[in-house]
């Protein structure tokens, strides 16, 4: 081949085995490419000219970019609206060990970890079930009007008062899981090439919401009773104010929804029939691009055509 329209050159491409490793490989040639130079002779030189680590190394950059945004962002807005630094941070603990669950799950299933599969996580989803059980307990303390000695719980009845609140909410913490789970189970019929890249994704969102959802029946009601304070609430911070006001907003939108019910549900209808019809028009899509920094041009010429026809 021609090499920046200055001459002839050899080249060749490394095949990689099916299931193997692409940074080991790639480590290894270089290795054996160095020992390869030594013995070539003089003026005779290997230029790697496209290298799939770059693009590995990109992707890897991608998703742990996005994984550590992703849980930034959840655990900034849960402290907001929590209005309480201790519960923010106990619901955000949900995040890393439903990531570790996912982990474990996927090696034991042999799910391979990807741009697709790990990027696709959504951390509020996640805490979904812990958020449900967390507030109803720190609802049930703010709503609570006799408290022991020095305005503070005792142990026990800390213990009982997260028991009884997270025993009230238990139906709608799962419910809310399974019909999160419930959306993902479509990819599961997805076929082909699509459903080798999708179904990957799908079960490493499935395994997060199972290992989360045991979590929020488990360790957020026990951790709930030992890090939650048990002191009464003297006054309302900036979050229950914050949060009074979006109540009083949704409380008048609320009243006049009422009101108007028949032309809320046509309104529905027309918008769910118009993306039904835009949605019949668009094409499908099932590969996505991926931006990672790196092409590869390649071009194809018939067998037995001379360098000239090449250099054209």
């Amino acid at each position: 081949m021609t090499y920046n329209d200055t001459g002839e050159v050899s080249g060749a491409i490394v095949l990689m085995l099916k299931g193997e490793n692409a940074n080991k490989v790639i480590a290894n040639i270089k290795q054996r490419l160095e020992k390869i130079q030594e013995s070539l002779p003089e003026g005779l030189v290997i230029e790697p000219f496209l290298d799939r680590a770059k693009m590995v190394n990109n992707t890897i950059s991608t998703v742990k970019t996005n994984l550590m945004e992703g849980a930034l962002i959840v655990v900034f807005i849960l402290v907001l609206f929590l209005g309480n630094f201790r519960a923010g941070l106990l619901v955000a603990s949900v995040i890393p060990l439903a990531m570790l669950f996912a982990i474990i799950m996927m090696n034991i299933f042999g799910v391979g970890g990807n741009l697709m599969s790990l990027g696709a996580l959504d951390f509020g989803l996640i805490v979904d079930g812990a958020v449900i059980i967390v507030e109803a307990v720190l609802h049930q303390l703010s709503h609570k009007k006799h408290f022991g000695k020095d305005n503070m719980l005792s142990k026990k009845e800390m213990d009982e008062q997260v028991s009884g609140s997270a025993t009230k909410m238990v139906n709608s913490a799962v419910f809310g899981q399974i019909i999160i789970l419930i959306v993902y189970l479509p990819i599961f019929t997805l076929q082909g090439i699509e459903g080798k890249m999708f179904k990957p994704m799908a079960q490493t969102v499935a395994f997060a919401l199972i290992g989360a959802f045991i979590l929020s029946l488990t360790y957020i009601p026990m951790m709930s009773s030992l890090v939650l304070s048990r002191k009464k609430k003297e006054k309302d911070n900036i979050s229950d104010r914050v949060m009074t006001k979006v109540e009083a907003g949704h409380q008048k939108l609320l009243i006049k929804a009422l009101k108007y019910k028949k032309t809320i549900i046509l309104t529905v209808l027309i918008l769910f029939a118009g993306a039904v019809f835009t949605l019949s028009k668009m094409g499908g899509e099932f590969i996505p691009s991926l931006e990672e920094g790196d092409f590869a041009v390649e071009m194809r010429i018939l067998q037995g055509s001379n360098i000239n026809e090449t250099k054209k």
